[in-house]
């Protein structure tokens, strides 16, 4: 029998965004764009082509407090996690976990990181008195990779969906490649730290491998536990690029106006 009926519905942003079975009737996904203004849906004939879909969408499309829609987006690289370090690190890699937090999104923030290397380990933290939840994640990143002595293989292990789909999809290289313009008409976001990640990343051989946030992996949990702290400092350094507006300088250099 050939395909002739949809059977999921995936609503990205309506009433209550999740996954749906039918279209019609008490609890189906028209409820859930009906009146709903700039709706994101689609129906598909498997679960297979609804993760290739979301696979596609750039993930602060996702609403991150929707669970379902992320596990529906099989990723490969959080299987395994244990034995996939254990091979990074017998292969003479640096394996780096980060992770970054906010108090408040503006708010106080602070980034966590554990890199491993043979038999060694390091943890390296720090925070911001004002900045956001996706700065500390890239910025994690960063300090990571900067704490390499030498051109090194690395793989970087992160629970933001953000941050490992922008690097590993070359969404940020795409947007440096256009004056760092996400569409046509939206600016990229953070860009003074794209920049300095790139720029590590064009250094080094990195890999970005996505890992689920507070599912029992020890190093991501101290790297949350770091970030944290960090964040609950005293006499906290400014986050220059979003204080100051370090990004809007940035994207004039480029020809494109901060007013557009």
């Amino acid at each position: 029998m050939g395909k002739n009926k949809k059977s999921i519905y995936v609503v990205v942003h309506g009433h209550q965004p999740g996954i749906y079975y039918k279209w019609f009737g008490n609890g189906g996904a028209l409820e859930q764009i009906d009146n709903f203004s700039n709706a994101i849906y689609k129906g598909f004939y498997s679960k297979e082509e609804a993760a290739r879909w979301l696979k596609e969408l750039d993930t602060q499309s996702l609403p991150n407090f929707v669970p379902a829609l992320f596990d529906l987006v099989v990723d490969e690289s959080s299987v395994s996690l244990s034995k996939n370090v254990n091979d990074d690190l017998e292969m003479g890699k640096v394996v780096i976990f980060t992770d970054g937090s906010s108090i408040g999104n503006p708010g106080s923030g602070g980034y966590g990181v554990v890199l491993r290397y043979g038999k060694y380990r390091k943890e390296i933290s720090g925070g911001y008195r004002e900045t956001t939840n996706n700065r500390m994640e890239i910025m994690a990143c960063i300090v990571g990779l900067q704490a390499l002595k030498r051109i090194s293989q690395a793989v970087i292990y992160s629970d933001s969906r953000y941050v490992v789909n922008s690097m590993a999809k070359g969404w940020a290289k795409r947007w440096r490649a256009n004056g760092w313009m996400r569409k046509k008409k939206h600016k990229a976001e953070n860009v003074d730290l794209w920049v300095r990640l790139l720029e590590l990343c064009d250094e080094h051989n990195v890999e970005f491998r996505w890992v689920r946030g507070h599912a029992g992996n020890l190093e991501n949990e101290r790297c949350d536990q770091l970030a944290q702290a960090a964040a609950k400092q005293e006499d906290l350094p400014i986050d220059e690029g979003f204080e100051t507006g370090e990004t809007n300088s940035l994207l004039s250099l480029f020809g494109v106006s901060d007013k557009e």
